[in-house]
């Protein structure tokens, strides 16, 4: 599974266009709240599996086939395991996993019922945190079904709307098709459009796959491209090319210069059409809220 992106980038990139996106309530709409910790620009939120049991788990919205949960952890809580299924990440990483199933979890004042968790061993160097216990695992998919989901980083916060409830007015909204399960949009990287996914798990700003370089000649276009190592989610090294974009816009009143680029491997099928992922360094910069099922990224232009 995917899981941190360690990567060097350059030190931050201007957004043109100042955006927040603070929903518009309904009439006694409530949603539920979900505070996280940015940990290596990770969301890090508790997660309750057992009464009286939270435990730290990441947020990655890359990660399109349920939760994830290490050996130990599920050992501990007594989960029992029902099936084997393969499953994939944002990174393209497979794997057959054995299935369990909690039969609720808590996350900040939001319940979820019937959850499935692939055990997967996760490598330590993921799971380590310092001076505080391990990750317990990740969650993905289910956090935003059925729900609108609104990722507030400056305040450290999620709120989870039910879709009925959620009001996009004022709001500027643009597509958000599933590809495999996994929520992508298309980004302009200096004039080129890329289609990413949005991965709340990925620590850069605009990640490409080696094929769209090689199509749009980053070589050629960005000649000051550095060559750094990078790892992915089962804990392998690989080489990653960092440099950075002129102009990358979501939108026309959503643009930003002096973007943050990289360059790594690919995992996943190329026959899907994903070129890459956009990470924390833009989405910070957004606050946006994912509407999955209804396919839209929203944020709001200032």
């Amino acid at each position: 599974m995917k899981t941190r992106r360690c990567f060097a980038f350059a030190a931050g990139f201007l957004l043109l266009t100042s955006v927040a996106a603070q929903p518009l309530l309904q009439p006694d709409a409530r949603p539920a709240v979900i505070p996280f910790q940015l940990e290596g620009a990770n969301i890090v939120i508790n997660v309750e599996l057992a009464p009286g049991r939270k435990l730290p788990f990441m947020f990655d919205s890359g990660l399109s086939n349920g939760n994830l949960v290490t050996p130990e952890v599920a050992k501990a809580l007594g989960l029992k395991a029902s099936a084997k299924q393969g499953v994939n990440d944002a990174s393209g990483d497979h794997n057959a996993a054995t299935l369990a199933t909690a039969p609720s979890i808590r996350i900040g004042s939001a319940s979820l019922s019937k959850q499935t968790f692939a055990i997967v061993a996760i490598p330590e160097q993921v799971t380590q945190r310092s001076g505080k216990p391990p990750l317990a695992g990740f969650i993905g998919a289910p956090l935003l079904e059925n729900a609108v989901l609104c990722i507030d980083y400056e305040h450290q916060r999620m709120q989870r709307w039910a879709r009925r409830d959620f009001d996009s007015r004022g709001l500027t909204s643009v597509p958000m098709t599933l590809n495999h399960g996994l929520p992508t949009i298309v980004v302009t990287i200096d004039g080129a459009k890329a289609r990413l996914i949005v991965d709340s798990g990925n620590n850069g700003a605009v990640v490409v796959y080696p094929a769209f370089a090689a199509k749009h000649d980053f070589r050629k276009r960005y000649p000051d491209l550095v060559a750094h190592s990078g790892s992915d989610g089962s804990g392998q090294d690989f080489e990653v090319l960092n440099g950075e974009a002129k102009i990358v816009a979501i939108s026309p009143e959503a643009s930003f210069q002096l973007a943050p680029l990289t360059v790594m491997p690919q995992g996943m099928d190329p026959a899907w059409g994903i070129d890459g992922m956009v990470g924390f360094e833009v989405l910070s910069r957004l606050n946006p809220c994912l509407d999955r099922d209804g396919q839209r990224f929203l944020f709001r232009v200032e």
